[in-house]
């Protein structure tokens, strides 16, 4: 297997976006919703092996560390703003019916998004890592 260097994984990896973008576009104002679904798979499947061709390291354990730290907090921001709509929305159905159900909505998948959480952290946590 040829590997390639990081500047021609970018330079790959920019084409797959741009040619996926412009048909995706294309698909969707025709009116095609499978072809960009199956497309989208394709070019996912491209960057994976694009990736693993890659002779240089992509990413380091401090840039690991640092991306775990941010997404534990966009995920507890975004769960804390979601229960609290949710909350909000509900609160008011009295006088905006029309927004209970996207109460509701918030409320659910803030607890969903938190179940996930505990299920994958008790995975990863009992992983040999």
């Amino acid at each position: 297997m040829k590997k390639i260097k990081y500047k021609q994984y970018r330079f790959y990896k920019l084409l797959i976006v741009l040619v996926l973008a412009a048909i995706v576009g294309a698909s969707v104002s025709a009116g095609n919703f499978v072809l960009p679904l199956a497309l989208f798979l394709v070019a996912l499947i491209l960057m994976f092996v694009l990736r693993k061709k890659v002779d240089e390291v992509l990413v380091d354990e401090r840039v690991n560390k640092i991306a775990g730290r941010a997404s534990r907090i966009v995920l507890s921001v975004s769960v804390v703003i979601m229960a609290l709509s949710g909350m909000v929305l509900i609160a008011i159905r009295e006088s905006y019916p029309e927004y209970l159900i996207t109460g509701y909505v918030f409320s659910y998948f803030a607890c969903g998004m938190l179940f996930l959480y505990v299920i994958l952290f008790k995975y990863y946590f009992s992983k040999k890592i």
